[in-house]
């Protein structure tokens, strides 16, 4: 990225900060300025308990995107590809979709139990119904971008190879799934910032992490630790969202694409 495209993204960053500075300043008396946040966060960064809802979350996010992605692309081309498929699968999880992630939170309280993670270094992190969350954020954009890649490819394409000699396992290898990427690779952005939103909104039931952080900063009236909650939340979705596109743009070098 040249050095203009830096400058401009660190402008709008700068003009940010000034709105949020003014609407301090001038607007409620309980939000905090930018100051009364920084200070806020250097007593966050020096507590055990940040760093804990920092890994929680973040272990958390990728474990259900890993999954989402591996289910989701894998049905979405079959459903995209094969029409019997299609109408046997896609309407139960059209039925599905219509459902928030969020309104999923007491059924999963009820039936998704809870287990403890065990991990190296990182600790015990509480898991499944968290997850699961997270996961139907992200699944469901994977899958409809997946789907609507395939079909929008051109059927002579599929043709050509046929004509050419290539099988049907051939075709899908080296037409469809090539083809369908790109949409893939859009699905997998938006899903990454779902289940970002997904995971916070159900980490707010208390089991920890960044979304419990905030929410108990509110109902405790600290307001420099909600901001504090909602910037490490924002970064860390932007930091997830701009490893998904990296990891994509590599598997598509055909398109001219710019990294964000």
């Amino acid at each position: 990225m040249d050095a203009s495209r830096w400058a401009k993204r660190a402008t709008s960053i700068a003009g940010l900060l000034t709105a949020w500075f003014l609407l301090a300043a001038v607007g409620p008396e309980l939000l905090p300025g930018p100051a009364a946040t920084a200070a806020s966060f250097a007593e966050q960064v020096q507590q055990s308990s940040y760093w804990d809802a920092v890994v929680a979350s973040t272990v958390r996010v990728w474990m259900a995107f890993v999954i989402a992605a591996v289910l989701a692309v894998p049905i979405g081309l079959l459903i995209g590809w094969n029409a019997m498929v299609g109408d046997f699968v896609f309407p139960p999880l059209e039925l599905l979709r219509s459902s928030p992630p969020i309104a999923w939170i007491a059924f999963t309280i009820l039936v998704v139990p809870t287990a403890t993670l065990g991990l190296p270094v990182i600790g015990i992190i509480e898991v499944e119904n968290i997850v699961f969350i997270a996961f139907l954020g992200a699944f469901f954009p994977i899958l409809l971008n997946t789907i609507e890649g395939v079909r929008g490819i051109d059927e002579e394409f599929s043709r050509a190879a046929a004509s050419l000699g290539a099988a049907s396992w051939q075709t899908f290898r080296h037409v469809i799934y090539p083809g369908a990427l790109p949409s893939i690779h859009t699905g997998m952005i938006v899903g990454m910032g779902l289940a970002w939103v997904n995971l916070v909104a159900a980490e707010m039931t208390g089991v920890g992490g960044l979304g419990f952080l905030t929410w108990s900063a509110f109902t405790g009236g600290s307001y420099p630790v909600i901001i504090v909650g909602m910037v490490s939340i924002g970064a860390l979705g932007y930091l997830s969202s701009a490893i998904v596109r990296r990891a994509g743009i590599s598997q598509i070098p055909w398109q001219e694409t710019q990294a964000a």
